[in-house]
């Protein structure tokens, strides 16, 4: 049985903050550059999408990655994404989704590009809502 915490860690690659995560191992080096790989792919395609999680099923032998954009036109990354990963390992595990979000208050103070998108697409939790006392 997975120990937690041993599962995911947070990596950051440029302005990508990503959550990786296995479902009974642990993040290593092969998952660090399937993120490397996937976040400079979606910088060279577009200006508002971030990679926000790639998760390993190692039972199934499966990367699934995760992209969050507030631009309906980066639902192009998801095959883009699959084609870079498939032709550097040669094989066909790898699962990209693209969610869109709905646009932040860009003009706040508090708002984070990389925060809002890993909020929207469910990755992190939302650190400036309010908290219920009880």
């Amino acid at each position: 049985m997975p120990v937690e915490g041993f599962r995911s860690e947070w990596f950051t690659v440029g302005k990508h903050r990503v959550h990786l995560e296995a479902r009974a191992s642990f993040p290593d080096e092969e998952h660090k550059f399937i993120a490397t790989v996937a976040a400079r792919t979606i910088d060279h395609n577009s200006t508002q999408a971030r990679l926000v999680r790639v998760y390993f099923d190692d039972k199934a032998c499966v990367y699934s990655v995760e992209v969050a954009t507030t631009d309906e036109s980066d639902k192009a990354l998801e095959s883009r994404i699959n084609e870079v990963l498939q032709s550097i390992f040669n094989m066909g595990n790898y699962f990209c989704d693209v969610t869109i979000v709905a646009k932040g208050d860009e003009l706040s103070d508090h708002y984070e590009h990389m925060e809002h998108l890993s909020v929207g697409a469910g990755v992190a939790t939302d650190r400036w809502l309010n908290k219920v006392k009880s």
